[in-house]
């Protein structure tokens, strides 16, 4: 797999194929499938792209948990300032990031790196360039430690599971102001889940001035070595649809914790899951999960501790809105893995 990404052309192929280019949406794959005139399926399709419900088609790079095996969530407080705007969009580390209010702190920070020590120095430059203002008494920041290889759930797109029981209860019946009739929710689940999407080789080729066979099976190659994974298209905040709350919750499992943990894998609102080892709270789980409404969490985590009764301890849960979202930028930090490495090699 490393020679795979010290090869300049490998790299030339993954910054165009990751950022979306010679992706696509198959209509006529489609139209077969749903029995429907292309045309419709073109407009269904647009029309999702168009209200921002899904992103365009791309492959995700999943060899971004392995250059970069260490996730850190950082409460940290930030001047709202043009300088700390362009430092979370552009920063090659950071995944997304929210405003909210707790204690001395107004951003919820996700970044990834490749340790401890790379994070540490990140951060120390941070302070360098004013970044983290300096307030009386330091710096406010706290910083929660995550292995990437400790994920016991990672599915971003099951949450469409969720929409589909919301619709099925007419709960809910639009998105972002679009009628999700049922064949417009097909459409979405297909995309979501990766079917329907094609690559055009013979457009990389023309860019790359290659052989389209050489294309084709450069990616061939590095999707079995598990460099990318299939071309998806995933929600604009990758592991939440469009108006659904994100709630990040610190979990205390005291008892049967393989049975909560498999629990938990098979339930549709949790998108991430991550075993964890904290010291204040003895917090041993880290969730990320969707629900429409508040009071739906509220719900489901009554339903969980009447499922397992003493078996649940300490929770700290945290509300991530839609409007409290300022930026989460996956691929972001996926291309300048992929572009820093291709500008070492030329």
């Amino acid at each position: 797999m490393t020679e795979l990404l010290n090869d300049p052309l490998n790299l030339k192929i993954l910054n165009l194929i990751v950022s979306g280019k010679g992706v696509e949406v198959n209509i006529s794959q489609l139209a077969k499938k749903l029995n429907r005139h292309r045309k419709t399926i073109k407009d269904r399709v647009n029309r999702l792209f168009e209200n921002n419900i899904i992103n365009k088609p791309q492959y995700p790079f999943s060899q971004l948990f392995k250059e970069f095996p260490l996730m850190v969530i950082s409460s940290i407080n930030l001047l709202r300032d043009r300088n700390s705007k362009h430092f979370i969009e552009f920063d090659d580390h950071i995944f997304g990031a929210f405003f909210f209010k707790e204690e001395d702190y107004n951003t919820l920070m996700i970044s990834f790196h490749e340790n401890v020590c790379s994070h540490v120095q990140w951060r120390d430059a941070c302070l360098r360039n004013e970044v983290i203002p300096k307030r009386e008494g330091g710096y406010p920041l706290e910083v929660l430690y995550l292995g990437t290889g400790c994920f016991e759930k990672y599915s971003p797109s099951v949450s469409i599971k969720v929409i589909e029981e919301n619709l099925k209860t007419k709960r809910q019946k639009t998105l972002k102001g679009i009628e999700l009739d049922d064949l417009t929710f097909e459409i979405l689940t297909k995309l979501i889940h990766g079917d329907g999407i094609r690559t055009n080789e013979n457009l990389l080729a023309k860019e790359l001035n290659l052989h389209r066979r050489t294309i084709e099976k450069r990616i061939k190659d590095m999707y079995n070595q598990g460099v990318i994974g299939r071309p998806v298209c995933y929600f604009p905040r990758i592991i939440v649809p469009p108006e659904y709350i994100l709630l990040k919750s610190l979990i205390q499992i005291k008892n049967r914790e393989n049975d909560v943990i498999k629990t938990l894998k098979n339930d549709p609102h949790i998108t991430w899951m991550i075993k964890a080892v904290t010291g204040r709270g003895g917090y041993n789980l880290v969730l990320f999960s969707t629900f429409y409404k508040i009071e739906d969490h509220l719900e489901w985590q009554e339903e969980l501790d009447k499922r397992f009764p003493d078996c649940i301890g300490s929770v700290k849960d945290t509300y991530l809105s839609p409007k409290m979202t300022f930026s989460i930028d996956p691929e972001f930090v996926s291309l300048c893995i992929i572009q820093n490495k291709l500008k070492h090699l030329e």
